[in-house]
């Protein structure tokens, strides 16, 4: 089985290397990486992400966090060979309760100063210094302003509840116990839309992949196992 990893906000791709050392070899991981430099919306990276999804052979993809609503995009879409997929600290519209006239303020300049110890709190929490503080400070600094600013704005105006009711396939959503950022009114959201969805919660943070990558590669490959299965039995 392919697992098709569609990264967080960073789009960098980078943030995955703990979970790739701890995948089952039963797996084989595609990492999906956004341009760094092109302030590209949902609608401009989901072409980059149905080429990535083309190369054939059953697959499950995985949207991380910024991700998700483009995971079920794809899903919407009916891609030969898709058989489930996983939103991971993700959402389908915006997580954070703030006023819409924040939409006019997401712009480069906000972006120039990016304060390292807070991200990392936020999105590491107690986990914030060593190996994963590193590899999110490369990622951060990976990104500019404008595609900051870019894919914040295409969170706070993202709805993508009609493709999840629609999604053809079986949903895992995964959620960090301590997430600072998409909270349970995320998961709320996604059970309305379907109640059919499996939800495991584990011990973390936002960055759930990163923090216990091996219990994640674990409920992750249970999933895939699972929805082989049931399209092997259901093409009998």
């Amino acid at each position: 089985m392919r697992l098709l990893l569609l990264p967080g906000m960073d789009g960098t791709g980078r943030l995955f290397a703990p979970l790739l050392r701890t995948l089952p070899l039963t797996l084989t991981a595609q990492v999906v990486s956004y341009p760094p430099h092109e302030p590209l919306s949902y609608a401009g990276l989901l072409p980059l992400v149905e080429a990535a999804a083309s190369q054939g052979g059953e697959f499950v993809v995985v949207g991380e966090s910024f991700s998700g609503p483009l995971a079920l995009m794809l899903a919407a879409r009916r891609p030969s060979g898709l058989r489930g997929v996983v939103l991971c600290a993700s959402f389908v519209r915006f997580p954070l309760p703030v006023p819409e006239w924040w939409l006019g303020v997401m712009q480069p300049w906000v972006f120039r100063f990016r304060p390292h110890r807070l991200i990392s709190w936020v999105l590491l929490g107690r986990d914030r210094r060593g190996e994963l503080g590193g590899l999110l400070g490369e990622a951060v600094r990976a990104m500019t302003g404008e595609v900051i600013a870019a894919r914040a704005r295409a969170v706070m105006t993202v709805d993508v509840t009609a493709e999840l009711r629609a999604c053809p396939v079986p949903v895992l959503y995964l959620r960090g116990r301590d997430d600072r950022i998409v909270r349970l009114a995320s998961l709320q959201a996604v059970r309305v839309q379907r109640p059919d969805a499996e939800v495991i919660e584990l011990p973390g943070p936002h960055l759930l992949l990163q923090v216990v990558p091996s219990q994640a590669a674990a409920v992750i490959s249970s999933f895939c196992e699972r929805v082989a299965m049931i399209y092997s039995t259901s093409t009998r």
